[in-house]
C-alpha cells in the first residue's frame, strides 16, 4: 500500500507540476503581451452599416408573413434594410439562434451573401489588401470554438494572415484572427487546460486536475506520516551528529563518520561524498540502496517490498528508509562514489 502511494503520488507531481509550469508561462506571456495586438483588432474598424437615402418606402410589418418571433428589428447592412427576425434565440451572442432575414423593400427573404461578406471584410480592415476566398462556415468553427452560429470566413493576404469573421445572420464583423490573435489564443488554451476546444474553462478536464491536486495533498501528508513513523521526520531544534562505522566489503575499507541526525542514512552518506547505487533518488522505490545493519533496527514498508524475508532477518535495510540517527553501524558491498569529505 505504502508502495503504491508513493508511486501515486509521484505520477501526480509530474501531472500537476507541468501543468503548473505551463501556468507560470503561459501568465508571463499574459503579463508581458501587447493586448491590442493580441486581440487581433490591431487592424479592425468599424463598417459603416447606416442608413442612407431611402430608394422607396420600407413595407409595414403588419404586410408580411413570417413564423412566430421573439425579436423584429430593422436591420441596416452597408446602407441596405432588412427585417432581422429572431424565431430562438441564445442568452449569449455566440449560441444557436434561428433568424430570417427580409428584404425591407420587397418583403423577400435575403442573406448575407459572399459578396456582402467580402465587402464587408475589406471595409473592416484598414490598409489594403486582396483577399484569398471567402467561405461560409458552419460549426464548429476551429478558430472560434465557441461559436454556433454559421460565418463568413474571409481570409485575406496581408501580412499577418488574417481571417476575417461574419455574422452570416447580421453582416457584422466578429473578430479579426491573425497570427498574433493565435498565439494568444494558444495561450489561453494552455492556461486553462483547453486541450479539447471548448472554448472556455469550466471543462471536465480541469475538474480532473482539481481532483488530481488534492490526492497529491493526501499522498503527500500520508507519505510524511509514514517518514515520520520511521523516524526519518522530525523537528530538531539543534544541529546533531552520529557517529557511524561503515564497512565498504569491495575495497575492504573502513569509515568512521559523522553524518547528520533527522535524515535518511541514504541522504547523510550522499552529504559527505559517499553515493549509495540508486534509480529512484532515495524514493524506496528501486531497492538498490542497501545496506546490513551490525544491530536491531525496525523494518519499514518499503524494506518489505524490495527485500526478501531471509534478507530482513540478515539485517539488511533500504539506507533511503531509515534515519541516520537510529544506527551505529553498517556494512555495504561497494558506493556509486566513494571520496567521503569527512575524516575517518
Amino acid at each position: 500500500m505504502f508502495k503504491l502511494n508513493k508511486s501515486l503520488h509521484k505520477w501526480l507531481s509530474l501531472f500537476v507540476g507541468l501543468q503548473l509550469i505551463i501556468w507560470l508561462a503561459t501568465g508571463l506571456y499574459f503579463n508581458l503581451m501587447d493586448h491590442k495586438k493580441g486581440s487581433g483588432n490591431a487592424n479592425l474598424r468599424p463598417v459603416a452599416h447606416t442608413a442612407g437615402n431611402l430608394n422607396a418606402p420600407l413595407l409595414p410589418l403588419k404586410s408580411l408573413e413570417f413564423a412566430p418571433a421573439k425579436q423584429v428589428k430593422l436591420l441596416w447592412v452597408l446602407g441596405h434594410p432588412y427585417y432581422q427576425i429572431t424565431h430562438q434565440s441564445g442568452v449569449h451572442s455566440y449560441q444557436a439562434k434561428q433568424v430570417t432575414l427580409l428584404d425591407a423593400y420587397t418583403g423577400q427573404k435575403a442573406a448575407i451573401n459572399e459578396t456582402l461578406a467580402r465587402t464587408i471584410a475589406l471595409k473592416s480592415f484598414k490598409g489594403a489588401t486582396d483577399i484569398i476566398s471567402a467561405t461560409l462556415l458552419k460549426p464548429p468553427i476551429n478558430e472560434l470554438p465557441k461559436q454556433e452560429n454559421p460565418l463568413w470566413q474571409v481570409m485575406l493576404s496581408d501580412a499577418e494572415n488574417t481571417n476575417v469573421y461574419i455574422d452570416s445572420h447580421s453582416g457584422h464583423v466578429i473578430a479579426h484572427i491573425n497570427d498574433d490573435r493565435r498565439l494568444r489564443d494558444l495561450m489561453f488554451m494552455l492556461h486553462f487546460m483547453d486541450y479539447f476546444g471548448t472554448g472556455g474553462f469550466n471543462h471536465w478536464l480541469i475538474i480532473v486536475f482539481a481532483i488530481a491536486t488534492l490526492l497529491l495533498s493526501m499522498t503527500g501528508v500520508t507519505w510524511l506520516v509514514e517518514r515520520y513513523k520511521a523516524g526519518q521526520l522530525s523537528i530538531a531544534f539543534k544541529s546533531k551528529k552520529q557517529r557511524i562505522t561503515i564497512k565498504e566489503l569491495a575495497q575492504k575499507q573502513t569509515h568512521e563518520l559523522e553524518l547528520k541526525t533527522n535524515i535518511s542514512l541514504f541522504d547523510g552518506l550522499a552529504d559527505v561524498g559517499l553515493q549509495l547505487p540508486s534509480n529512484c533518488g532515495g524514493g524506496g522505490t528501486c531497492g538498490l540502496c542497501r545496506v546490513k545493519c551490525n544491530h536491531s533496527i525496525g523494518v519499514t514498508d518499503a524494506d518489505k517490498a524490495k527485500l526478501s524475508s531471509s534478507k530482513l532477518e540478515q539485517g539488511y535495510r533500504l539506507a533511503c528508509q531509515h534515519n541516520t540517527q537510529a544506527i551505529t553501524e553498517i556494512e555495504v558491498r561497494c558506493f556509486a562514489s566513494d571520496k567521503p569529505h569527512s575524516k575517518p
